[in-house]
């Protein structure tokens, strides 16, 4: 398989989140005891492994059987699927337009309070994922091993194990400290069944900054990657990632220098190449781009359900562009009918001239900016019923985003391209019903941004050379133009000036370069651009309010910085202490 190798552990594995408390025992005669389980070379593989599959799907095999968190809907609580609704739902990109449960609406709103479900699905999916990590910490140690008989099957890859799992660990409280703020810890020695004591965030920062350098060269080396798994350049981009907000998690603007460090080893690592084309970063066969430094895999077969990028791909499609005769090819055999799409400012981001979709150029290859992947404009007209004016930016249809109806239903609202389930060859293929496009959680591109934001943070917001210089490579790659350059594509000058370059443009270069991969909210709050000093469609709408401004209110309360601790912890760990104004 082209992915990695997939073993699914049997144990049956349930979790009470606050107390990490494991229990391996079966629940069917099918299922393995947990002394069968740790008996094995393929158990402990196996486990080892399910550190990663909770990451991509909603439980132990395919579908929504046996989900690993049970109360709640198996296919929104995935994992990547709850990290989607954290950071690009809440945010100036995306507008989810169905689904009135869950506090989705919430989310487009930005007025969520303590009770509503969707930042719970990530808090709880993370504290699932430390779990595992912690207990495989616990029952790889040498003395287990031997204690198992499994030491001599297990010896030569239990230390990238440990390492791996070490990773894992410290991205999930990444995602803790950026979304939660002030959050329980546990580690492996921390006693089965005990509480998680709350730690403030700056000293989480200073935790997770150590873990990461201690644990960097104990990874497998960049450039003996294997697809799916962490490597010795993935910490060392989340290093950047946390150092680069060091003034949030913090409150310190001493270690900007230390995230352009990093940024410079993985650039200067020669592991890495952007890939020619920005889109083959978001196809079937993306495990093949030198840009992914670290990618979740997705298979069809074996990788399967309603989170990773199969939330992606169907979300955004309409029946209109999976039809016959479009020259659109999404390789997908089902769509949502559209249930979310790209808010108005986002899509302004780009120029107007590469907004709209042409039927002849289905992969925006004349474009000049070839990450305009969107499906609006005048060919768009008639295409969702026969019917409907042509798909524009505007959501307006229908302006009060807390109703139960569709909102802002086409042909209001751009869909998009970005994500398909083809090959990079774009050789029309049998198409499945899941996705096997694996997610790319840190790409080089990504890399060259943090680097030249990181120079400028270190000089009060001055730009230099240097700076400019990793923007425009990036650019160059969007543009096709410099040795990025192809007889077959549109090439433009997408090059920009120093005087150009400032926290505002880089902000929403950013979001033109990284758009739907899960990092737009944090980037927003680091920019000082989340809840104040910057608006967009919704933002902040209140039901029955008079005299609203549609277009969205310019300001809202601080507190939405963070997320609230769900509830139903702080009622039950005396440890903990819920947000500010979230009581």
């Amino acid at each position: 398989m082209k992915k990695i190798l997939y073993a699914i552990c049997a144990a049956a594995l349930l979790l009470t989140v606050s107390c990490e408390n494991l229990d391996l025992f079966p629940e069917s005669e099918a299922a393995l005891s947990e002394n069968e389980v740790f008996s094995t070379y393929e158990g402990y593989h196996g486990f080892f492994l399910k550190c990663y599959l909770a990451m991509v799907c909603e439980s132990q095999g395919s579908g929504h059987g046996g989900d690993d968190l049970s109360g709640w809907d198996a296919g929104r609580s995935t994992f990547l699927r709850a990290l989607y609704w954290s950071q690009e739902a809440p945010s100036d990109e995306m507008y989810n337009r169905s689904g009135s449960g869950y506090g989705l609406r919430n989310a487009t709103a930005m007025n969520w309070e303590p009770g509503t479900q969707f930042p719970m699905w990530l808090y709880y999916r993370c504290y699932l994922i430390i779990s595992y990590t912690n207990d495989l910490l616990r029952r790889t140690t040498e003395s287990q091993l031997k204690d198992n008989g499994v030491y001599e099957a297990c010896k030569n890859e239990v230390g990238y194990w440990r390492a791996e799992a070490r990773f894992i660990r410290a991205y999930m409280y990444y995602l803790l400290m950026d979304n939660f703020g002030d959050v329980g810890f546990v580690d492996e020695t921390s006693p089965n069944g005990a509480y998680p004591v709350q730690w403030a965030r700056k000293d989480l920062y200073a935790w997770l900054t150590a873990e990461l350098e201690d644990i960097q060269d104990d990874l497998m080396p960049a450039s003996q990657r294997v697809w799916g798994r962490a490597n010795a350049a993935s910490a060392q981009f989340l290093l950047a990632r946390i150092y680069l907000g060091c003034h949030v998690y913090a409150g310190t603007t001493t270690d900007y220098g230390k995230a352009l460090e990093y940024c410079k080893k993985i650039i200067g690592s020669g592991a890495f190449s952007l890939a020619p084309n920005y889109i083959e970063n978001f196809l079937a066969d993306n495990n093949t781009s030198k840009e992914i430094i670290w990618g979740l895999a997705s298979d069809t077969d074996h990788v399967n359900g309603s989170g990773s990028t199969n939330y992606l791909l169907k979300a955004n499609l309409h029946s209109a562009l999976i039809a016959p005769g479009t020259g659109l090819d999404f390789g997908i055999t089902e769509q949502w009918g559209g249930n979310h799409c790209m808010r108005q400012v986002f899509v302004e981001k780009f120029a107007e001239e590469d907004r709209d979709f042409h039927y002849a150029d289905p992969w925006g290859d004349r474009k000049k900016d070839h990450r305009a992947l969107l499906f609006m404009g005048p060919e768009t007209e008639g295409k969702l019923d026969g019917k409907n004016a042509a798909l524009v930016k505007e959501l307006y249809a229908d302006e009060d985003p807390t109703s139960t109806t569709v909102k802002g239903s086409a042909p209001n609202g751009a869909l998009y391209t970005k994500w398909r389930n083809v090959m990079k060859d774009r050789v029309v293929r049998e198409p499945s019903k899941y996705s096997n496009v694996g997610f790319p959680v840190m790409r080089l591109a990504d890399v060259y941004l943090m680097a030249a934001e990181a120079i400028m943070r270190g000089n009060g917001g001055t730009p230099n050379a240097e700076a400019l210089g990793y923007v425009n490579e990036v650019r160059q790659r969007a543009y096709c133009s410099g040795k990025y350059l192809q007889a077959d594509k549109h090439n433009a000058d997408g090059d920009i000036t120093l005087d150009q370059l400032t926290y505002r443009w880089l902000l929403d270069e950013r979001s033109r370069e990284l758009w739907s991969e899960n990092w737009r909210r944090s980037d927003l709050i680091r920019f000082d651009c989340y809840t104040n000093n910057y608006s967009w469609d919704f933002k902040g709408y209140m039901p029955n309010a008079k005299g609203i401004n549609y277009y969205g209110i310019a300001d809202v309360d601080d507190k939405y910085n963070l997320y609230p601790i769900p509830q139903d912890d702080v009622r039950y760990n005396p440890n903990l202490k819920q947000n500010p104004n979230y009581e």
